[in-house]
């Protein structure tokens, strides 16, 4: 892919529900909240993380009895649609749109565990249709103990989880299996490759570069993910006084993603443990300069 230039400074530009973490820890938030916190920070879209729905009607007895479900994934008792109708919405309301439904899909179980992994699936696929999101977003689950037997299948999985979904899939290097980059690239090109000619527009990559161990081939695994992004998280954590982020070399990350002619989505998830509205804000700046950049 020919090298063009960055991503303008005016491209879709989301905040994370993860930039609210600790207060959806504590008790106090929840993605029904997400629009107004997106609004406040003058952001007028946003990623939708599933974890974070607030526990629906019945949930004393939904929990309970979905967790009987041998490897029932956690998010999944809090599915409903009057959710996703509230959260819907409050997103109208402050004029907001869901770019991105995350779910933390595992297409690594085997067994008793896969029809309850499927049952999530599936919901996560009825959300993203519900909401009419433009993304949705996937992990491959597991572990870097997972056996490489089943890679092959955890491809085909993906595969036809991208021609199930409403819309693009994008698949974020999320730590477990993913932890080794190698072997997440390997497995998103098998799936990529096994789709019907003309549909590999529907899988990408969701490329975090806070989620690539660090060592000697950092950069090279930045520039992969890169090459393959249809999606791209801004990783934030800590600014200096001069607005620098300290965490990652951003200029590096937007120069690889320049090289690899990146014009699409970024969704900001600020890590940091102050206030996410601020965060956010200095994050867009900082996201302004780089993408802006010559």
């Amino acid at each position: 892919m020919p090298a063009m230039n960055r991503s303008p400074a005016n491209a879709t530009l989301a905040a994370g529900a993860w930039c609210w973490h600790d207060a959806y820890y504590a008790g106090r938030w929840s993605l029904l909240d997400q629009p107004a916190g997106a609004q406040a920070a003058g952001l007028a879209t946003i990623e939708c993380n599933d974890f974070m729905l607030p526990p629906p009607r019945l949930s004393r007895v939904r929990q309970p009895l979905i967790g009987l479900l041998p490897g029932a994934p956690p998010e999944l008792w809090r599915y409903s649609r009057a959710s996703l109708r509230q959260l819907q919405a409050n997103a109208q309301a402050q004029g907001v749109q869901i770019l991105t439904w995350a779910i933390n899909s595992d297409l690594t179980v085997t067994g008793s565990a896969w029809p309850a992994q499927q049952l999530y699936l599936r919901r996560g696929l009825a959300a993203a249709r519900q909401l009419a999101t433009p993304l949705l977003r996937v992990t491959l689950g597991g572990s870097t103990e997972t056996p490489q037997a089943l890679d092959g299948q955890i491809a085909q999985r993906l595969a036809a989880l991208a021609q199930a979904s409403p819309c693009p899939v994008t698949l974020e290097n999320h730590w477990g299996l993913s932890g080794e980059i190698e072997r997440h690239l390997a497995i998103f090109d098998a799936a990529r490759a096994a789709l019907p000619v003309g549909a590999h527009a529907r899988l990408g990559c969701c490329f975090d570069p806070g989620n690539v161990p660090e060592g000697p081939q950092q950069a090279r695994w930045w520039a992969e993910l890169a090459r393959r992004a249809n999606h791209f998280h801004l990783k934030t954590v800590a600014f200096d006084a001069a607005g620098e982020e300290t965490h990652l070399p951003h200029a590096e990350i937007y120069a690889l993603l320049a090289e690899a002619g990146y014009r699409g989505p970024t969704t900001i998830e600020y890590a940091g443990d102050g206030d996410p509205v601020a965060g956010l804000r200095q994050s867009v700046a900082l996201h302004q300069r780089l993408a802006a950049a010559p």
